[in-house]
Parts: C-alpha cells; sequence; structure tokens
C-alpha cells in the first residue's frame, strides 16, 4: 500500500518537477547535484538588505539498502541567488524521489511560511554515510527537508531530539512510509526522544525510550517541533 502510494505522488508530480530541475548540472538547471567537499559560505544579508534564512543542520530516518537503520545528518545554508537549489551529496545515491522530495519540501516550506526563496540559492549538504557508498529512497524525506526549510525560515533551531519520517501532499497531510520500527531504533541510539510518523496508517510499534507520535499533517507535526 506505501509503495502504491509512493508511486502515485511520483508519477503525478513528476512533469511538473522536471519543468524546473532540467539537466543535472546543465545549464539553467534549478536543481545542481555535486560531489565535491567545499562548504557553502552564508552570507549575513542580501545585497537589498534583506536577511537570509538562518542555517539550519537536521537528521533524517533512514533504511539503507540492506534494511539497516540510519540517521542521515543534513546542513541546509543559504547565499545570494536566484531560486536554485544546490545539493552535495557527499557518496549518497542519488534517485529521483530524492530531487522531487527536496523540490516538494522547499514549496511546502514557503507557502506554509509566506515566505519566499526566489531571490537566494539554497544548499543542502548530506553528511557523508560511514558506510560508503549506498542508495536510499529519498521520499520519506520529504517531511523532515520541509521541517528544516521552515525552521530556516522562521529563524528557529532544531534539534535531534523529534525526529520526522513520510510524505507530505499537496493538501500538506502527512502520508506513511515503510520502515518505521527500523527508524525508530536508528533514532534512539543517536539519543531521540520522539519520532513523528504519520496517523493514517496506525502503527503498533514500540522502542524504549522513544515516543511514536502520530500526526495527521505537517503542520500539526511543525507545532510539535517547533
Amino acid at each position: 500500500m506505501i509503495g502504491r502510494i509512493e508511486e502515485t505522488l511520483l508519477s503525478r508530480r513528476e512533469f511538473l518537477a522536471g519543468l524546473g530541475i532540467g539537466g543535472i548540472g546543465g545549464a539553467g538547471a534549478v536543481l545542481g547535484l555535486t560531489q565535491g567537499g567545499e562548504g557553502f559560505q552564508s552570507l549575513a544579508t542580501l545585497a537589498g538588505g534583506a536577511t537570509l534564512p538562518t542555517p539550519t543542520r537536521y537528521y533524517l530516518p533512514a533504511v539503507d539498502g540492506f534494511d539497516n537503520g540510519l540517521i542521515v545528518p543534513f546542513d541546509v545554508k543559504f547565499t545570494e541567488g536566484v531560486g536554485e537549489l544546490f545539493v552535495n551529496l557527499n557518496g549518497i545515491e542519488v534517485r529521483h524521489d530524492l530531487q522531487l522530495a527536496l523540490r516538494e519540501a522547499r514549496e511546502t516550506a514557503t507557502r506554509l511560511t509566506g515566505g519566499s526563496l526566489a531571490n537566494m540559492a539554497t544548499h543542502v549538504t548530506f553528511d557523508s554515510p560511514s558506510s560508503g557508498v549506498f542508495a536510499l529512497r529519498g521520499k520519506s524525506w520529504e517531511a523532515g527537508l520541509t521541517v528544516a526549510f521552515v525552521a530556516s525560515l522562521r529563524q528557529r533551531a532544531l534539534s535531534q531530539e523529534t525526529l520526522i519520517t513520510g510524505i507530505v501532499n499537496d493538501d500538506g497531510a502527512l502520508l506513511p512510509v515503510g520502515g518505521i520500527e527500523t527508524k525508530a531504533r536508528a533514532a534512539r541510539a543517536i539519543g531521540a526522544r520522539e519520532l513523528i510518523v504519520s496517523a493514517s496508517k496506525p502503527t503498533d510499534v514500540a522502542v524504549q525510550g522513544l515516543q511514536i507520535v502520530e500526526a495527521p499533517s505537517i503542520s500539526e507535526a511543525l507545532d510539535r517541533i517547533l
């Protein structure tokens, strides 16, 4: 059922997303993917005097190709630009669903906050995995990416105490994804106290020391996290 939900969302959105992405790394591409290790400079203000969103660090529960749970930290920073989205993968094998998750998370965040990223460039950097190169399905990261973008736009800090996994649909509903128990154990291992999941698919997962919180929408999840 979860797989069908993800496939439906992908097929419904990929045409519109494709209009903006263009060729990866090509001229005029909105989303660029890089493998380099250089950091991104975060300016205090844009040339016109507008304050940039706060640089943000957050953590994404994931399951790798061997069904092992792990947490992938990432940073979001901003520089002067014209709406570009740059991604430093650091050994993570990109898939089209991760591209969509990044774009849609940024769009959802601006819609929820009333902000705009049109006059700046967004830089997302994933920490290098200790296990080397591996492939991850990125669609379940959409909720966590959205949280990070909203926190940046609202100038709020995030911690690793409350994490989230799920897909966000066009209406802001939080949709279910798989691997909840595996992700929950990985979250607890780094000290998280809560893992927010979709309320549309109740779960009986129990991990000692970690509370599983069911939320129907990304807005309610944000109220709890921020």
